[in-house]
C-alpha cells in the first residue's frame, strides 16, 4: 500500500472562494511558515492555488481581483484541455493490461519537453505537452510499442541462445487475427499487443515461431519441440485465448 503524500507541517491548508467578473472562483488555501510572499499557481489537476506566509495581512481578495485576467484566462485554458482530454483518446478511469498486470490509466497535461508514458504508484500515467494538442491515446499506443519492440527483440535473444536458429528480420506489427508468425524467408512477426501479456505467454509466442524455422506446421513434432523448450506452454496459449480479447486500448 502507497501512503499519501503528506504535507509538510509548517503549511496549513484550508479554502475559499472569490467572485471574479461574476463568476465564483473557488480555490485551495495554503498558509505556510516558509513563504515569504503570496504565491498564485494554476494547474489541471488542482486548479488555484494560493501560497501565503503565515503571518500575511494583506487582502487577498484585493490580490485575486487584481490578477483576475490572469486567472481566468488559466482557468478556460486548463478546463479546454480537460475537455479535450475527456472528448478524445484514453477516458478517465480506464484500465489496461501491461506485462500481464492491470493498471489504471491516467492522463495529465503540463508544460513538457515531450509527451511520454509513466509508471507510478500503481498507475500508467501519459504525460502530454499541454500545448501539442495530442491524443492520449496515440501517445500511450506509441509507447506500448516501442516496449514491446524492446522486450519482444529481448526474449527472442534470450530463447534463441538455446535454440541457436538462424532468422532474417523482425517486425513489430498490429496485426488483428494473429499473436506472431512466420514466413517462408524466415522473417518473424510479433503483434505489439503481447507487451501487455504476462512474460511467460510472450516467451511462449516467440518459442512457437522461432521454432516454425524448425518444423513450418503444427504436426506432433511441432508441439513436441515446443514442450521441449516451454513445458507449461499449454497454460501460456489457454490464457491467450481466456484473455487475448483483453489485450488492447
Amino acid at each position: 500500500m502507497t501512503a499519501k503524500k503528506q504535507e509538510p507541517r509548517d503549511v496549513r491548508m484550508s479554502g475559499g472562494s472569490v467572485y471574479l467578473a461574476g463568476k465564483a472562483v473557488y480555490y485551495t488555501l495554503k498558509t505556510s511558515q516558509r513563504a515569504k510572499n503570496l504565491r498564485l499557481k494554476i494547474d489541471i489537476e488542482n486548479g488555484l492555488m494560493v501560497t501565503v506566509p503565515e503571518k500575511y495581512t494583506g487582502s487577498l481578495e484585493q490580490v485575486l481581483i487584481e490578477k483576475q485576467g490572469w486567472i481566468l484566462n488559466k482557468l478556460a485554458y486548463f478546463a479546454k484541455v480537460q475537455k479535450e482530454i475527456s472528448a478524445a483518446g484514453i477516458k478517465p478511469g480506464k484500465n489496461i493490461l501491461y506485462r500481464g498486470r492491470e493498471y489504471q490509466v491516467e492522463v495529465k497535461a503540463k508544460k513538457t519537453a515531450a509527451c511520454s508514458v509513466e509508471i507510478e504508484d500503481g498507475k500508467m500515467v501519459v504525460m502530454l505537452d499541454e500545448g501539442s494538442g495530442k491524443d492520449s491515446a496515440v501517445v500511450l499506443e506509441r509507447w506500448l510499442k516501442s516496449m514491446a519492440r524492446l522486450l519482444i527483440n529481448q526474449r527472442i535473444r534470450v530463447v534463441n541462445n538455446v535454440l541457436n536458429l538462424h532468422f532474417n528480420r523482425v517486425a513489430i506489427r498490429g496485426q488483428k487475427t494473429r499473436w506472431g508468425s512466420c514466413s517462408r524467408l524466415g522473417n518473424l512477426n510479433f503483434n505489439w499487443r503481447l507487451v501487455m501479456a504476462p512474460l511467460h505467454v510472450m516467451d511462449y509466442v516467440v518459442v512457437h515461431e522461432l521454432l516454425h524455422l524448425v518444423e513450418p506446421n503444427h504436426s506432433k513434432k511441432f508441439w513436441d519441440l515446443v514442450e521441449n523448450v516451454c513445458p507449461n506452454y499449454k497454460d501460456s496459449r489457454d490464457w491467450l485465448k481466456k484473455n487475448g480479447h483483453r489485450l488492447k486500448l
